[in-house]
């Protein structure tokens, strides 16, 4: 069975655009980053089956992949603006005492 280039392409950017705008927010760094691999990845293979050779040389296959990496930054940027607004929007770093500013060594130095 074969799957057509143009099959595999439109998946992987639907996938893609699925995982940017409409996947769940999460807190967690460690989901958040391989979320962001995978939507640039995505781009990036879906950039490549969906662009045809007839429009870039076989010399210039490295624009396609330019094309899909600036496509995955792009969503990727966008997903990390919403996710800052919703979890960091208007949060002040506690951390406002001398003691977190110095650390522990200025706090035992001044001990008799």
């Amino acid at each position: 069975m074969y799957i057509s280039q143009e099959v595999i392409g439109l998946s992987c950017l639907i996938g893609a655009l699925i995982l940017t705008f409409a996947w769940p927010l999460g807190r967690r760094s460690n989901g958040h980053v391989f979320l962001s691999l995978c939507i640039i990845v995505l781009f990036i293979l879906a950039a490549w089956n969906l662009i045809p050779v007839t429009w870039v040389s076989k010399s210039d296959s490295g624009l396609v992949i330019l094309i899909g990496l600036g496509a995955g930054l792009l969503a990727v940027i966008y997903r990390d603006v919403r996710r800052f607004l919703r979890f960091f929007h208007g949060k002040v770093y506690r951390m406002t005492h001398p003691y977190y500013w110095y650390g522990r060594y200025y706090r035992r130095r001044r001990r008799y």
